[in-house]
């Protein structure tokens, strides 16, 4: 521990402090929680593979353009992992989850054979992770730290264990992914509210070739406290991004809220719209409809006086296909860290 580490805790917990009470009376935190999610799983799969980006998700996930499964996969294994105690049992349940959502038939096992991460031919000149036999007793090693030492701060246990579990790679894939599930269930220790919406993938993306850099390097380096700091800083940075990103959405709401105030009595089916257009920034006409229970023309005619106030614009200028966007909310959650 050196003074630098000690500032950077510090910062972390009371930017996760002051999350936590914003969102304890925040009045759209379901749906503001739901959009953090989505973008934590589209900046989780950037990170290790070519995906959809998170506004393409929202538009995808809206109108239905593409498949969105590997997304609505992973969520489902985040929502799994919140009440879970991390485990090999619980992370081999959640990579199946990732990968195959629901399918109780498609399970995980850690590997039964040597994964080789650079294409080398010998265990020389570069390292591998642990091998098949050893990876349950490394795991079982991981688990003991995190839940027998109660002296460590919590941050300091995620940012180890995250880089344990990163080393003993123990799947034959979605190790990344897996792994980055395993911090919002650590910082679950820190609070209970919160974790959902730290969408910590974004400052991995964002700052890839540190992270990968230092998750290669710490092994020979033996450079603990500089890969600690990383992702202390990186957790303490994303709270306070999420702050931000709530106190936009909620100040967004309550404006448009007020302007349909002053403007007079609006339908119920308008209200539902707009109440749907908070979970569904990016959405068409048939998708909102299908969403609301509302029939095809209530939900049209209560866009068309949500676009009127100036709340929803249309996308594209198709007179068919048309896909409205929510561009002022929508702006809040896709607001990069700077």
């Amino acid at each position: 521990m050196d003074d630098e580490l000690s500032a950077l805790l510090i910062e972390a917990h009371r930017n996760i402090g002051f999350l936590e009470g914003l969102f304890k009376y925040a009045p759209n935190k379901d749906a503001f929680s739901e959009l953090m999610l989505l973008k934590e799983c589209a900046y989780s799969l950037m990170i290790d593979y070519d995906s959809p980006t998170f506004q393409d998700v929202l538009v995808n996930r809206g109108s239905g353009k593409e498949n969105i499964v590997p997304i609505t996969n992973l969520a489902l294994a985040y929502k799994t992992g919140r009440n879970m105690k991390i485990s090999a049992p619980s992370l081999s349940k959640l990579c199946g989850i990732a990968l195959y959502g629901d399918n109780v038939d498609k399970t995980i096992d850690v590997r039964n054979r040597q994964t080789f991460l650079y294409n080398v031919r010998t265990n020389i000149k570069s390292y591998n992770p642990t091998a098949p036999t050893e990876v349950l007793p490394a795991l079982t090693d991981i688990f003991d730290y995190l839940y027998n030492g109660q002296d460590t701060d919590p941050l300091i246990k995620t940012a180890l264990v995250h880089y344990q579990f990163e080393i003993i790679h123990p799947f034959e894939q979605y190790n990344g992914i897996v792994g980055r599930i395993t911090i919002p269930m650590i910082l679950h220790d820190v609070t209970s509210e919160t974790f959902p919406l730290i969408c910590f993938s974004e400052y991995l993306y964002q700052n890839k070739n540190e992270y990968f850099d230092l998750l290669r390097t710490t092994q020979y380096s033996g450079g603990y406290i500089r890969w600690i700091k990383f992702l202390v800083k990186a957790i303490g940075e994303t709270a306070k991004q999420s702050a931000e990103s709530l106190i936009q959405y909620e100040n967004t709401t309550a404006k448009d809220e007020a302007l349909l105030i002053k403007r007079g009595k609006i339908s119920r089916s308008t209200s539902i719209v707009y109440e749907y257009f908070k979970r569904f920034p990016i959405t068409n006409i048939p998708y909102a409809s299908k969403g609301t229970g509302l029939s095809f023309n209530s939900t049209a005619k209560a866009i068309d006086l949500l676009q009127e106030q100036g709340i929803l614009v249309q996308m594209n200028s198709k007179e068919r296909n048309r896909i409205w966007e929510y561009m002022s909310l929508k702006n809040c959650i896709v607001l990069e860290l700077q």
